[in-house]
């Protein structure tokens, strides 16, 4: 699959955040909202599945290109959890984690096509900040780009995460993109 896709390389602003505080906020109950791990081993595959339905409108190739056995080594690692979000029994969003003894990443998170507009963005990444503490870290963080959705930053910020630094690195981008 790594090799169906033409890319490129653009210089991308990245930003990190960091949360230190637990905000403790109890998500409300959704009617037809519930949230699956997904078992391991997991297939490449299958994760490349959800991980580019969410990400393919804002350039997520990394794991697009990365080596099958590499993807399938990281995604199955002991410290990597994946889940899935279901709306009514679809499944709507998809969340990465890598959880270590000091902090936990959130990797990536997002809601699917369907999804995106309906008011799910905010109470999944309210869901997201929750999982991330209950692994019992000292802080949670995460990092975003230009190519993310612009509110991404905003949102961030409003959620209770702080910039901890930014960096100008190449990312990958498709060929074809009009994002000269």
């Amino acid at each position: 699959m790594a090799t169906a896709f033409d890319f490129r390389y653009v210089e991308t602003i990245v930003a990190f955040l960091e949360m230190h505080q637990n905000p403790q906020t109890i998500l409300p109950e959704r009617a037809g909202v519930s949230f699956k791990l997904l078992p391991k081993p997991l297939g490449v595959e299958e994760y490349r599945k959800y991980y580019y339905a969410v990400g393919s409108a804002f350039q997520w190739l990394d794991r697009m290109v990365m080596p099958y056995n590499e993807l399938a080594e990281k995604i199955n690692a002991r410290e990597v959890f994946v889940y899935l979000m279901f709306v009514d029994d679809q499944p709507a969003g998809f969340a990465e984690f890598l959880s270590t003894p000091a902090f936990t990443e959130i990797l990536y998170f997002g809601l699917f096509p369907a999804f995106v507009g309906k008011g799910w963005g905010s109470y999944f990444l309210h869901w997201c900040i929750a999982k991330a503490w209950s692994f019992g870290p000292q802080w949670i963080q995460l990092n975003t780009c230009q190519l993310d959705h612009p509110n991404a930053l905003p949102v961030y910020r409003n959620a209770g995460f702080q910039e901890i630094r930014t960096i100008v690195e190449p990312r990958k981008i498709l060929s074809s993109t009009n994002n000269q």
